[in-house]
């Protein structure tokens, strides 16, 4: 944790951003001066001459209003309250990210349509369920300040591996339904994937509204509908897989990954360039998971079966959200790949 992180942090539990930080463990790393704005070398946790910042490894967050205290454990402030639903482990607490890899960019384009990469340089942005890490990656390169939130411990601490060399990205274990940020303190928040896998998603659409300022803007993506062969397929596979342990899960995880490609991502990027080809072979399942790793398609299957989809939502719903929260210049849009799904933005009033 940085300490310029404090800025944006409120209690969870009672929304005071009166923080108190108490600080154990540190380290120093180093640093660029090109990376900082003039003035912000004057902010706590950065030399003078910009070269150096001061990670805090261990310490604690306490809130002056209430009394919490919230641990900061591994260079990542735990912000999650008592009684809170843990989050199931993920297959990507194995990921390492690339970011050389053009196609993790493809997608994070894809997800953040019509957003474009100037889109983000200068702004604060919240990645709301960032998974390992790679959209914040994406948004941090693109030049926006980041804060990657998941309830998940693993997941953040998998973010934190991907991401730690970029001075702008801060990541933080939080939950989306009491997020531990000021309210109205954020020119654009995303969550990628997240909200079908929760059993109140309009209400932590609601609670991430809150956070986005006027004039920022909330971009969300998650499953609509689904029917046919591949709602049954998964729908068999989940229930086989509810009741395994992470090892036979992570087992038939990767026996499907092999599978796929071998009678799925293989033929489609041999065909797909044929005249006639790609219309054929657009039908097979999951093809457009041939350009990833075979580890991350691994880590995919895993989290698809470990993590249950609770709902789905209609892209109809998605736009009612946005209007019931105040949001103007509302864009709902599809996407399809062998099932639907829907993203959405909108800019707050």
């Amino acid at each position: 944790m940085q300490h310029r992180l404090l800025q944006w942090l409120a209690c969870p539990a009672c929304e005071n951003d009166d923080l108190v930080l108490e600080t154990t463990k540190t380290a120093t790393e180093q640093s660029f001066p090109s990376s900082w704005e003039e003035g912000e070398h004057d902010l706590p946790g950065i030399s003078e001459d910009g070269t150096e910042r001061t990670e805090i490894l261990e310490g604690a967050l306490h809130c002056s209003e209430c009394a919490r205290v919230y641990p900061i454990q591994g260079g990542i402030p735990r912000m999650v309250l008592d009684g809170t639903d843990p989050a199931p482990a993920s297959g990507h607490r194995w990921t390492r990210f690339d970011g050389t890899i053009p196609e993790y960019e493809d997608n994070f384009k894809d997800m953040s349509h019509p957003l474009e990469p100037e889109s983000y340089l200068g702004r604060l942005v919240l990645d709301a369920g960032c998974g390992f890490g790679r959209h914040a990656f994406f948004a941090a390169r693109y030049g926006a300040e980041v804060i990657a939130m998941d309830v998940a411990a693993d997941a953040v601490a998998s973010a934190r591996e991907n991401t730690q060399h970029l001075q702008r990205v801060h990541v933080i274990q939080g939950d989306v339904h009491r997020p531990p940020l000021r309210r109205a303190a954020l020119d654009l928040v995303y969550s990628f994937g997240v909200l079908h896998h929760l059993p109140d998603p309009r209400a932590a659409f609601k609670s991430l509204s809150t956070l986005v300022r006027p004039g920022g803007q909330l971009q969300v993506w998650a499953y609509g509908p689904r029917a046919g062969s591949a709602a049954v397929v998964s729908g068999a596979l989940r229930g086989a897989a509810a009741n395994m342990d992470d090892d036979n899960l992570h087992r038939l995880s990767s026996g499907l990954a092999s599978t796929l490609r071998l009678f799925s991502h293989t033929p489609y990027r041999f065909m797909r360039h044929i005249p006639g080809g790609r219309s054929l072979v657009s039908h097979l399942p999951a093809h457009d998971h041939h350009k990833w790793p075979f580890e991350v398609v691994v880590a995919d299957i895993y989290d698809r079966l470990r993590i249950p989809v609770l709902h789905t939502i209609p892209g109809e719903d998605l736009e009612t959200w946005f209007v019931d929260q105040g949001f103007l210049d509302i864009k709902v849009t599809r996407r399809v790949r062998n099932s639907e799904s829907f993203r959405g933005i909108g800019t707050r009033r």
